[in-house]
């Protein structure tokens, strides 16, 4: 394909680009057609493809059908949408309700499975319902759930370990299934239209089979859990796909709970308070399985304690890797993370929600939140993502959120820890830093550029009103096109 007439980051003159093999063959001015397609970009910005490095595609996909209980504030208002959800079905076939959103921290009253009984029943035609936590660390759930997931019966959540074994076991609820490759397609649509080029599945599942059959439309990097070790095809990078598209990605490990769920494992004068895993337990020996296999670990750790408990099975193993969040990080474990050469995969718009949690729960420790300028400067790669469905899949909301930190009226949240616009896209570009020759050929083209620096303040801070401006235009983009592996994926 050749693509005329884009504009590069930092470049006055416009160029063309001769895609080829998936690669970018040649740059230059006026270049020759030699039969190629020919996309006319008219003066389009040109940059790297976008990339969310933490998605749950399973979940997202069967988002599309789920109950929204996002803004629930008790749990006696959850019920009442769920009855709503049943009582406006068109067919009474038992099919499962499943619903996503709430937070335990924004509920008053507690989540009982006797409420979720009296809305879906409790007999052996009873309505499984399942209403997962917007941090993805809880459930709650129906008996009838319970049982079909095979799970003990109880008062009140699923939480944690045991949640995140019934995930994949979902599908197995009636109706549920039906609605997931459908969405799979959809999730695609979507994120190809916001500029993104590839994403890291970190679903509760066999992802690297799964991404076989679903006809990927962009890059996949297919996590596996520690349950799946024993039939991984390859390496991190080995191709599953006969296009390429899809590859085998990390060995995802979770090591503690959630802010939202209050299970963080966290440092505390009176000692550590949350959960920490059976797999954390476990890590110094699933990180030396990893090595061996040839796989990059990417371990979830959101508490500070938990970072700390990371970072020492990393450096005790001898191998570097991924944390995935890092929500909370003490000063020597930013410095400690440079030094073993760990990443920082984080979800900048995840701090718009735990921005008064954290105050409300750990104020002391709230300036340990989100430290992203702080990594930055420490020398750590940056790799921004979602975590969707906990977020959204968007890349700009991530930028934008990275930019101001806000999601309201008031200042930045901790405004030391801003990011420049353009540090924000190199952190959402899979270390892609300008399009060269020799480069993939995965590329946005945007009608204008949003990226331009935001001033400093006397206190060499980003200018508060110049990083809100900033972060909306990031919010308010709409790329023109989308190109994966030299191919058009999405047009305007």
């Amino acid at each position: 394909m050749l693509v005329r007439d884009v504009r590069l980051l930092g470049a006055s003159s416009p160029v063309d680009l001769l895609l080829r093999d998936g690669l970018i063959a040649t740059i230059g001015p006026d270049l020759p057609r030699e039969g190629e397609e020919v996309l006319e970009a008219s003066g389009a910005l040109a940059i790297p493809g976008l990339w969310d490095h933490h998605v749950h595609a399973g979940q997202t996909a069967q988002g599309y059908a789920r109950l929204d209980t996002s803004a629930a504030g008790s749990a006696e208002e959850v019920v009442r949408l769920a009855r709503e959800a049943l009582a406006a079905r068109d067919t009474h076939d038992g099919s499962a309700l499943v619903g996503f959103g709430h937070r335990l921290v924004d509920l008053t009253g507690e989540p009982t499975v006797a409420a979720l009984d009296a809305v879906g029943g409790d007999d052996g035609s009873g309505v499984p319902i399942v209403l997962i936590g917007g941090d993805a660390h809880h459930a709650w759930m129906s008996s009838a759930a319970l049982r079909g997931l095979g799970l003990p019966p109880r008062t009140g959540v699923v939480a944690e370990d045991e949640w995140f074994d019934a995930v994949p076991h979902l599908d197995d609820l009636p109706g549920v299934a039906a609605g997931l490759a459908a969405g799979i397609v959809r999730l695609q649509e979507d994120a190809l239209a916001c500029g993104l080029v590839g994403l890291t599945d970190m679903e509760w599942a066999e992802n690297w089979r799964l991404w076989q059959g679903r006809g990927a439309r962009m890059r996949v990097r297919a996590a596996t859990y520690a349950s799946g070790l024993d039939t991984v095809p390859g390496p991190t990078g080995t191709p599953l796909t006969a296009d390429g598209l899809v590859t085998m990605g990390p060995l995802k490990v979770i090591a503690d709970g959630s802010l939202g769920s209050r299970s963080a494992y966290c440092r505390h004068p009176g000692g550590p308070v949350g959960v920490l895993s059976d797999y954390a337990h476990e890590l110094p020996a699933l990180l030396g399985r990893a090595a061996t296999l040839g796989l990059e670990p990417a371990v979830h750790a959101i508490g500070d304690a938990a970072v700390g408990v990371v970072l020492d099975a990393f450096a005790g193993a001898g191998v570097t890797g991924r944390i995935e969040h890092a929500q909370l990080l003490a000063d020597e474990d930013v410095a400690r993370m440079a030094a073993i050469g760990v990443r920082a995969s984080v979800q900048p718009a995840h701090l718009l929600d735990d921005r008064d949690p954290t105050e409300e729960f750990l104020p002391g420790a709230a300036r340990l939140a989100y430290r992203f300028r702080d990594l930055a400067e420490a020398g750590v790669e940056l790799l921004l993502g979602s975590d969707s469905p906990v977020a959204p899949v968007d890349p700009w909301l991530a930028m934008a959120a990275a930019v101001h930190r806000s999601a309201d009226h008031r200042p930045g949240w901790f405004p030391a820890q801003q990011l420049q616009p353009r540090e924000a896209l190199a952190a959402s570009t899979d270390g892609i830093r300008s399009l060269a020759v020799g480069g993939p050929a995965d590329l946005v083209l945007l009608e204008e550029d949003p990226f331009g620096d935001v001033p400093l303040g006397a206190d060499g801070l980003l200018v508060d009103v110049a990083a809100r401006e900033a972060a909306a235009r990031l919010r308010a983009v709409r790329p023109l096109a989308t190109l994966v592996a030299a191919g058009l994926a999405f047009s305007r």
